[in-house]
């Protein structure tokens, strides 16, 4: 039987993205590849179109995934889509540079420094961090005093601890939240984000779930928007954009690929945990029709993942037309589809939970529903065999985009609250029925 060659999965996306930052074409990075391959036959429309199949569909041999790497000075695990080295090149060169600074010139100011950082497991690399992070401070307004002791101790110049440093980065920030407009320069994505949390959970926490959260790209800005169902005033909106300090003032530039990974996946999942409606930043809207959610029943435990065990999807087609307009006229349509969808959900989920009584589960809510053994109550007296606290059921919310096609929809955590206590009484009713069911009857009275 004869196979094809076997194939390496690349991330083709973030290979596209680490291309553009290095600001190769296609046709040179197919150049340098080749060459370092030792294929010098290959002409350049052949390499050229190689790598671009390549760069379409992410799949090449392992050879050809090591030769991008290197060409582009990154590991195949980064173009496989794995976290980027959060330690930039620019860190490495000050750590050098402090080293040099230790083993050829005295310096006493650089030995009193680290002396003081004894405690982290490598004094050199925590002090290069340090220093990395108040030049990128100082960028935005030079502190003579601070820029002249760094001189001190890392024996560089001013114009070379000046040059431009990406450690976190700066990103500028506009905010316009019921009306009121905020601006911020900020360093790092993580920074970014928190503000955008804080400000939504504060001001935006509706008590209608038909709430829509839209990412949008117009590069180099990026846009989160939070929108109430029935009042346009009630919005929120956040406009950033990566910039670089310079003499002249703040310069856009366009996110490089490290800042979309700490990005858009976060962005999108946080978005999914804080509203019932959520456009991505490719323009796709989820759910594109209520009548299509389901809750998807997933087994978890035993060391192996979670498997589908069921879908529910209630009697959503019985739902009448008139009542859903008036939902979402009111913008509680998501939750009138939820609540319908769940109307059966304990009949579902009530034959899983046979194994242990009703009284030794519990439900938790956060970004899906969980339900799993109580491992916060007494164990020691159960007669049957050991409880397991790796099983759990998780309840997904999804929606049905064909025959037998699921994809995940957002499902904000205050929605997730209400199925998960509703799931809990019937757990509660349950073991009260339980209880009822063993306690003895009293003998009835003689005569």
């Amino acid at each position: 039987m004869r196979t094809g060659r076997p194939t390496f999965q690349l991330d083709a996306d973030r290979l596209r993205r680490v291309r553009e930052e290095a600001k190769l074409t296609q046709a040179a990075l197919a150049r340098r590849a080749h060459q370092l391959l030792n294929k010098p036959e290959a002409t350049a429309d052949t390499a050229t179109k190689h790598y671009q199949k390549i760069e379409r569909t992410g799949r090449t041999s392992k050879a050809m995934a090591e030769a991008l790497a290197k060409a582009l000075g990154t590991t195949v695990a980064v173009l496989q889509g794995e976290a980027p080295d959060e330690v930039p090149d620019w860190i490495d060169s000050l750590e050098r540079q402090l080293r040099h600074q230790l083993e050829v010139v005295a310096s006493p100011a650089l030995q009193a420094t680290l002396e003081r950082e004894s405690e982290a497991t490598d004094p050199v690399h925590h002090l290069a961090v340090q220093i990395a992070e108040r030049l990128e401070c100082i960028q935005l307004g030079q502190q003579r005093g601070e820029l002249a002791r760094l001189v001190e101790l890392t024996g560089w110049t001013e114009a070379q601890l000046m040059q431009p440093v990406s450690l976190h980065g700066h990103w500028f920030l506009v905010s316009t939240v019921n009306g009121e407009r905020n601006a911020a320069v900020v360093l790092g994505t993580s920074e970014v984000l928190s503000r955008i949390e804080r400000s939504v959970t504060k001001y935006a926490n509706f008590h209608e779930s038909d709430a829509t959260i839209t990412l949008r790209e117009e590069l180099p800005w990026l846009h989160v928007e939070v929108q109430h169902p029935g009042i346009p005033a009630r919005r929120s909106a956040f406009s950033f954009v990566r910039c670089i300090p310079t003499p002249s003032g703040l310069h856009w530039v366009n996110p490089t690929w490290r800042d979309r990974f700490w990005l858009d996946e976060p962005l999108l999942s946080w978005a999914f945990t804080n509203a019932n409606f959520v456009v991505g930043l490719d323009g796709y809207a989820v759910p594109r029709d209520v009548r299509a959610l389901r809750l998807l029943i997933e087994r978890a435990g035993d060391g192996q993942p979670a498997g589908s065990v069921a879908v529910i999807k209630g009697d959503l087609e019985e739902l009448p037309d008139d009542i859903l307009g008036n939902f979402q006229r009111d913008g509680c349509s998501h939750d009138l589809a939820t609540n319908w969808i769940a109307a059966g959900l304990w009949e579902a989920v009530a034959p899983l939970l046979h194994d242990w009584p009703a009284d030794r589960w519990q439900v938790q809510s956060g970004a899906c529903i969980v339900i799993g053994l109580n491992a916060s109550i007494r164990w020691g007296d159960w007669p049957g065999r050991a409880p397991d606290f790796s099983v759990k059921y998780l309840l997904r919310l999804v929606e049905q985009v064909g025959e037998g096609r699921l994809r995940p929809a957002p499902w904000r955590r205050s929605s997730v609250e209400v199925i998960a206590r509703t799931l809990q009484r019937c757990l509660s009713e349950e073991a009260d029925r339980n209880r009822a069911a063993t306690v003895p009857r009293a003998a009835p009275p003689p005569g």
